[in-house]
Order: C-alpha cells, then sequence, then structure tokens
C-alpha cells in the first residue's frame, strides 16, 4: 500500500526548487518580538506586513497552511528528491493522522475531510480515515497500512485497548522513528532522524526523573547518543543532570530543568544543524533547513495564538 499520494513528476531540476525555496525563505518571519506584543497577532496573518505562506487564523488552519506548503514542496520535487526526503514527509503527516483521530473520536466528519484535502497522505489511507465508523476500526487500518512498511507497527490496536489514543500516537512515532533510522536513509536526512530520536530520549530520561517514576523508559534506537550514558543519568537521579545532558546535544544551555526550556532547547539545537546545512548552495540542505523553519513558523504562531491571555515573558519563553 502506498502511505503517500501520488502527484505527477513534473521533472524539474533541483536546482529550479532551490531558487523558488530561497525567494520564500526570505518571507519567513524572522523578528518574532513584534509579534510577542500584538493586540491580536494572528490578524498579522492577513495583514501586509506578513508575506509567508500561513494564512489562515486559527490553529488548524496553521496547521492546514503547513500540509500545503508542504504540498506545494513535494510537488515541486523530481523523483530523487522524492525519493530522498519521502521519510521526512510521511513523518509530518503522522500528525494528520492523530488529528484525524480525535476529530472522529469527536465526530467531527467534516474537519477530517477538510484537513485530508490538503494532506499528502495517499487516498488509501485518507479512505481509513474518513471512512472509518469509529476509533477501533480507523486504528486498525491504520495498522494495517503501517504494516507493509515493517512488521514492527504490529500492535496498535493493543495500545489502543491499554492506552487510548496517546498511546497509539506513542507507539506509532516511536516505531516510525527507530524503523526509519535502520533504513537506508540520505546521509543528511539519517542525521536528521537520529537528532530526532535522542531529543525524544533525552525528553523520557526528563520526564521519568521529574515524575519520579519506577520503571525505567524504553529509549528509541537509531539515536546518537549511547542508551548507556542516557541510563546513568536516570541511575543518578539527578534532574539537573539533564541540563548537562541538553546542553552537550544541543549547544544550548538551559539555567533550569524546567520542561518548557528543555524543549526549546531540543528544538533551537535542531534549528542550529540545519541552519549550518542549509548554507551549502546545492543539495539537500537547504530544502530541508526550510522546511523545518516552516514548521517553527507555525508551531510559533499556535503558541501566541494560544498564549494570547498569557504574559508576554511566558510566551516568549516557547518561541523558537
Amino acid at each position: 500500500m502506498e502511505l503517500l499520494r501520488h502527484l505527477e513528476d513534473r521533472g524539474y531540476p533541483a536546482e529550479y526548487l532551490l531558487s523558488r525555496i530561497r525567494g520564500r525563505r526570505s518571507r519567513l518571519i524572522v523578528d518574532w518580538r513584534p509579534l510577542i506584543y500584538e493586540a491580536a497577532p494572528m490578524d498579522y496573518l492577513a495583514s501586509a506586513r506578513y508575506q509567508g505562506f500561513v494564512r489562515d487564523r486559527s490553529p488548524e488552519g496553521v496547521w492546514r497552511s503547513l500540509l500545503r506548503e508542504y504540498r506545494w514542496v513535494y510537488s515541486q520535487m523530481n523523483h530523487a528528491l522524492r525519493e530522498i526526503f519521502g521519510h521526512f514527509f510521511l513523518y509530518t503527516e503522522l500528525r494528520t493522522i492523530f488529528i484525524c483521530l480525535r476529530h472522529l473520536k469527536d465526530q467531527n466528519a467534516g474537519k477530517v475531510e477538510d484537513l485530508l484535502g490538503d494532506s499528502l497522505l495517499s487516498a488509501e489511507v485518507a479512505g481509513i480515515l474518513s471512512t472509518s465508523e469509529d476509533i477501533p476500526s480507523a486504528v486498525q487500518g491504520i495498522e494495517r497500512a503501517f504494516l507493509t512498511l515493517s512488521e514492527r507497527f504490529g500492535g496498535l490496536s493493543s495500545a489502543l485497548e491499554a492506552e487510548g489514543l496517546r498511546g497509539v500516537e506513542q507507539r506509532l512515532t516511536n516505531t516510525y522513528l527507530a524503523v526509519t533510522a535502520g533504513i537506508g536513509l540520505h546521509p543528511l536526512m539519517k542525521t536528521f532522524f537520529a537528532r530526532l530520536i535522542d531529543s525524544r530520549n533525552i525528553m523520557s530520561v526528563y520526564k521519568h526523573l521529574r515524575l519520579e517514576k519506577r520503571t525505567a523508559p524504553a529509549f528509541i534506537p537509531g539515536g546518537m547518543i549511547p542508551e548507556a550514558k542516557l541510563g546513568t543519568v536516570i541511575e543518578k537521579g539527578d534532574l539537573f543532570a539533564v541540563n548537562s545532558l541538553v546542553r552537550d546535544f544541543s549547544g544550548v544551555k538551559v539555567e533550569a530543568p524546567d520542561p518548557t526550556k528543555v524543549e526549546t532547547a531540543l528544538y533551537k539545537g535542531m534549528t542550529r544543524f540545519l541552519k549550518k546545512e542549509g548554507r551549502e548552495p546545492f543539495g539537500a540542505g537547504p530544502i530541508l533547513d526550510y522546511l523545518w523553519k516552516c514548521s517553527l513558523e507555525v508551531m510559533n504562531l499556535s503558541v501566541l495564538f494560544y498564549g494570547k491571555d498569557l504574559e508576554r515573558e511566558a510566551v516568549t519563553a516557547e518561541l523558537v
């Protein structure tokens, strides 16, 4: 079963896409400080000051704008580039699946159709999400679809029974990362997924120590940080040791073991890595850097939307 939508390969050379991306990248938000103090920051998106790809002024509308931008980039890629970036795009579509499952749970079929209209998910996967009568049947269908990638995706239905949709989301995401890290990828994509895995493993260590759980977390294989090193931090039982782990991995200093600060530092570490890769004039680096910057733009806009009634300092701390 194909998991991504089939789009016509127009045969554009990579240089054409890189040229288009350079122009679109120049229209992304660079300075977030003025928006933090906007009375209605989402109105900024409809103003002449904003030239980027987001036009909708709701949290889900912002996410749909990201899907449309990703779909545009994918449609401009030739076959060779789609081979390199296919696993990235499927990874980003996991969130589409999760949002659709939540809408299905809330019986919002119309929102499922709207979201899938902008998605890169294949017609087969979209059909599962749009025609399933309930959550168990939808999860069973998603499990069957991903089993075509690897037998390791088995057990999603069991996760639903034991832990609900949150358990399904965690199992599908972690399995996808582990499976993807174990296959032959373009060197940049291999490093990107390894860093994603490291970030999730660090957060697992942090949550384990903060919540004082008795059972050690199951780490996702395929990262660059040895599991023994993560285990040593857990054995010490020192929450502040996570700060050193984050600093060594991301290059970002964390003053206190606060969940927002730890997560933001990990995002900043990935951003620094991709910014460096994006300086290369050709190749996959500038494309992946742009796709990541687009995701950060949407994430930061969502923070501004949900944090409109919070203290500005608290909102600033969550922006990447």
